[in-house]
């Protein structure tokens, strides 16, 4: 079936929007304007400066080790506590349920609880709510669920903050609880039990900005420390890793420690049979790095979830000893994955075309939108757009149901909290949410949400801010210096890829890929300007990075262009 477009005429399919609406959303946004910020030198040593430029003060050597003492010294509120009561219940051989979240942080919590509590002996089980029918959080279904598998001690992971009906039940069926979470507290009424995680109130720990996963690691870790048992623990932290980039963790400090080691695992043949078969169907033939974590991997392992409602496949990958009921695990992961992707596209297209560009923020709801990938979509029209958006699918019970991604001028989670009364549900920080409105009250969020957005942002420049790292010379570009970047890894949120101007380059030779990307060779080194014909002659000053390309064995050096500088650009000097 299809439909012609009103606007163009041209013939669309019934499930796609016309191009031709969204560009047109597009054309009437408000323009953003760049800016370009380059740190001033004053160290030749280019990742010495790199480091700086980062208000990152630590020597190049110090900053490259993987101290993984430095992860026992930050310690939580109550954590103490927590890894008394848990070894107490090991001891007694009490049943002890993880109870997780549906996405990869709380898989991966999931699954190294029961890897580390079972490694050590204890009666270990799981339980991870139905995205669709039970929504986040430990609730009173999962509790009764688990009173009748006789568990005694549940550990929450990744949720259990605002868990407060659930735990109520726990007490009332007399199973204890210990939760371990990462998000922020709804309100200052939290639930009546033993509470680890950094953002309640009084929390000493540092590392505020740590995923579910490492909150339950670090407890269990501890643990396996005091039993002599370390390595139990440690083997474990390729999925702790993996947890903590999929959840878009700043990748630095703890974090940062946790994925470095982590990927050390990934890296090695030495790590779980259901890694490793992830790695072969996946094709991935390169170093592992934390890239391959969030774009390829975790999105593989999210899919079930948001098509299905439960991970069942994901957990049976990273717990199981059975090879060949991982094989198969692997293959249906994969293939729901495929389905997701396609989904996503066509419903990305669905929500381009009900944006208003005169909004500052975006509040998308339509009955064609899966719940299960409001969040990805949020996410792609958001990084597209630089705006606050909101997506929200129907639900079976006629709820609205979604997530929402946001810009750092404008916390969702804040106003989220002055909206609360209009909510079913809410959850998140500053930069993401979800939640879940009756469709009564539908109009009355968007409304208050739009305002929001803009008093907040109406008289706000539109600007991407563009900090560069160091100016290079294409006689700077060798495998010296790529050897000491790639020892920077891992690159991610909050510790990004460098970025290098070089100026004034000339281009004698250009060939063009697909007749939408340029390719030229100076020195002996490619550069690539994706979705730019870049015209022979010209004089460029550009800006981005390199990067190691391997081909039938032989390496070498590419530099990607991120962003090419008209003449006359003004490039601010920042003091570091």
């Amino acid at each position: 079936m299809a439909y012609i477009c009103e606007s163009c005429g041209e013939r669309v399919d019934d499930n796609e929007v016309c191009l031709c609406v969204i560009t047109l959303k597009k054309d009437n946004l408000k323009k953003r304007t760049k800016k370009y910020f380059l740190k001033v030198q004053k160290d030749n040593n280019i990742v010495n400066q790199i480091l700086k430029s980062r208000n990152i003060d630590i020597d190049y050597n110090d900053f490259i080790e993987v101290n993984f003492n430095k992860i026992y010294e930050d310690r939580f509120l109550n954590q103490e506590a927590a890894e008394k009561k848990i070894m107490e219940a090991i001891n007694k051989k009490e049943k002890i349920a993880i109870y997780g979240d549906y996405d990869a942080d709380g898989i991966t919590g999931t699954a190294i609880g029961l890897n580390i509590l079972r490694g050590l002996g204890a009666d270990a089980t799981y339980y991870i709510n139905d995205r669709f029918t039970e929504g986040f959080g430990i609730n009173v279904k999962g509790v009764i669920a688990l009173h009748k598998e006789k568990v005694g001690l549940i550990i929450t992971v990744d949720n259990g903050i605002a868990g407060i009906e659930g735990v109520e039940k726990a007490k009332e069926l007399g199973i204890e609880v210990i939760i371990t979470d990462h998000h922020e507290p709804n309100s200052e009424i939290l639930p009546d039990c033993l509470i680890v995680d950094p953002k309640q109130p009084n929390c000493p720990s540092l590392n505020k900005e740590i995923t579910g996963v490492g909150v339950l690691f670090k407890i269990l870790m501890n643990i396996c420390r005091k039993l002599g048992k370390d390595l139990i623990a440690k083997k474990e932290m390729d999925l702790v890793a993996l947890g903590t980039v999929a959840d878009m963790a700043p990748l630095i400090g703890e974090n940062r420690l946790i994925v470095k080691t982590g990927l050390m695992i990934w890296n090695h043949s030495k790590g779980k049979y259901g890694i490793k078969k992830l790695i072969e169907k996946t094709g991935v033939k390169k170093e592992i790095t934390a890239y391959e974590l969030g774009f390829i991997f975790a999105p593989i392992l999210n899919a079930e979830s948001r098509l299905r409602g439960k991970p069942v496949l994901g957990i049976t990958i990273l717990t199981s000893n059975n090879t060949k009921e991982i094989d198969k695990a692997v293959d249906e992961l994969i293939e729901i994955n495929n389905k997701r992707k396609e989904m996503l596209e066509q419903q990305i297209q669905i929500g381009e075309s009900l944006i208003d560009p005169e909004k500052n923020l975006f509040f998308i709801f339509d009955n064609r939108i899966t719940e299960g990938i409001a969040g990805l979509i949020a996410s792609r029209i958001m990084d597209s757009y630089k705006v606050p958006t909101i997506v929200l699918g129907k639900t079976h019970e006629g709820y609205y149901k979604g997530s929402g991604r946001s810009i750092k001028d404008f916390n969702l989670k804040k106003a989220l909290d002055k909206n609360s009364k209009l909510l079913k549900n809410y959850g998140g920080h500053k930069l993401a949410c979800g939640l879940t409105i009756e469709q009564d009250n539908l109009i009355l969020v968007k409304n208050f949400l739009e305002t929001e957005a803009k008093m907040q942002l109406e008289n706000k420049e539109a600007v991407d801010n563009i900090y560069i790292d160091s100016k290079l010379t294409i006689n700077d570009l060798n495998m010296e210096l790529m050897d000491s970047l790639n020892k920077l890894e891992p690159f991610g949120n909050g510790f990004g890829r460098p970025l290098f101007l070089i100026e004034e380059l000339k281009i004698d030779n250009i060939m063009y890929m697909k007749e939408v990307h340029s390719k030229f060779s100076l020195n002996g080194i490619d550069f690539i300007a994706f979705n730019n014909l870049l015209q022979k002659g010209n004089k460029l000053s550009i800006v981005g990075n390199p990067q190691i390309n391997s081909y039938n064995g032989r390496q070498s050096i590419q530099f990607v262009i991120k962003e090419i500088l008209e003449e006359g650009t003004k490039i601010c000097e920042l003091e570091i």
